[in-house]
């Protein structure tokens, strides 16, 4: 594979972000933000994971600090954006995941000015995702939403080639056309991949078309914004952790269309809360319903994914084994419990579980988004199992994630 991320852009965003840190109006920063988050959590926060604070909170200043190293909307650029830490191009890059993260997603981000026309080129690289999305966006944490176009739905030419143009003009007839609005910030795109082994983030490039009336934004500009806005959306994303946390122990909403609330506006998802006793289980069962994209995540009380680059801590449609009536049962829990899809919680009792459904087809398939939970005591799993669900040994799981890890390689490899 030749990875479409690793291109001098994104070296170069990577070697910002790290000067970044280094200075101290970073570091203050990030302790602001660390109190705030203290305070808006109070005496609410379950013990088991007072130990990942304080790296939860350096992840959360990290987020920002890429979307600084992208906002330029003068000298345009994509930069990826909520991965956890790896090293590559001979140096360490911080972990950014915040904000429920989908690991499944490649974000990438690029600064937009309302007035200035712009194309993106991008092209499919070997097998395309399952979805894309690309998303105009008028705030630092990606919720307001100006306008999105999704893959499939963009024209693509034999070769897999595409351009997309954005200015503040309507269409009237253009294909693959974006329009600003006076509060733009980002254009903020999602590369879903249901089959980590094969799909490929798409080849994206973006330029400025037009003469620009302002001077690119400097370093310190960008970085100046970026501590105010990093401080700002502690209570955006607060409130955004207390969607999943502030539900009954041990349920989950049905389907919602998160575009209301500041998810992608085309997805529906299921969030809930869990707290799971060492002797207990969830069992999830979901309908695909025909989704481009799905998947069962577990994000962490800090609202950041679960090491899904280490673990089996979520399952995509295609990395699950569906049953024999097409829905897709996942056994949530601590041990292993021989069931092919299992969802590792890393002995974390309380999480927050997800469920995304992305490119619903216009006529409902099966019983569309739907999902169903059960709370079970680990010994008696199997008797709340659908009839010939998978199963699988030691060595078949160690095979398992084994290619996981060799399937997130792709990722971070140059």
């Amino acid at each position: 594979m030749t990875n479409p991320i690793a291109n001098p852009d994104q070296f170069a965003a990577e070697v910002e972000v790290r000067a970044m840190w280094d200075l101290p109006a970073t570091k203050a920063a990030r302790d602001h933000c660390a109190q705030l988050w203290r305070i808006g959590h109070g005496s609410d926060v379950p013990p088991q994971v007072e130990p990942l604070f304080d790296a939860a909170m350096d992840a959360w200043v990290s987020n920002y600090l890429f979307k600084a190293a992208a906002r330029d909307p003068v000298r345009p650029r994509f930069v990826r954006n909520f991965m956890p830490a790896y090293s590559w191009n001979g140096d360490a890059v911080p972990d950014a995941r915040m904000g429920g993260d989908n690991p499944d997603n490649c974000y990438r981000v690029a600064g937009i000015a309302h007035g200035g026309r712009y194309r993106v080129t991008g092209q499919v690289v070997e097998a395309r995702p399952a979805q894309v999305s690309f998303t105009l966006v008028e705030n630092w944490g990606t919720s307001m939403t100006v306008q999105t176009v999704e893959l499939p739905g963009i024209d693509v030419g034999e070769d897999g080639r595409f351009t997309i143009t954005i200015d503040d003009q309507p269409a009237n007839g253009r294909p693959n056309h974006m329009t600003t609005n006076p509060r733009v910030k980002f254009l903020f795109v999602r590369d879903s991949m249901m089959d980590w082994a094969r799909e490929t983030p798409l080849r994206l490039e973006i330029e400025r078309i037009d003469a620009p009336a302002t001077a690119p934004l400097s370093f310190e500009e960008r970085l100046d914004e970026a501590l105010r806005r990093v401080r700002e959306e502690v209570p955006l994303y607060f409130w955004f952790f207390r969607l999943s946390a502030g539900h009954t122990i041990n349920s989950m909403q049905q389907p919602i269309r998160p575009g209301s609330v500041g998810g992608l506006v085309t997805q529906a998802s299921s969030i809930g809360r869990l707290r799971l006793e060492e002797d207990q289980a969830a069992i999830i069962r979901f309908d695909p319903a025909g989704a481009a994209y799905n998947s069962l995540q577990l994000v962490m009380w800090w609202y950041r994914s679960i090491d899904a680059h280490k673990l089996q801590s979520g399952l995509t449609g295609a990395q699950a084994v569906r049953d024999g009536d097409g829905l897709i049962t996942t056994v949530v829990s601590a041990r292993d419990p021989g069931i092919a899809n299992w969802a590792q919680t890393d002995g974390l009792r309380d999480l927050l579980p997800m469920i995304r459904w992305q490119g619903l087809p216009a006529r409902q398939q099966g019983q569309g988004p739907i999902h169903w939970l059960d709370i079970v005591p680990f010994g008696e799993i199997d008797a709340h199992l659908p009839a010939g669900i998978a199963r699988i040994t030691a060595p078949e799981r160690a095979a398992q994630l084994a290619a996981r890890h060799a399937d997130w390689a792709r990722r971070v490899t140059p």
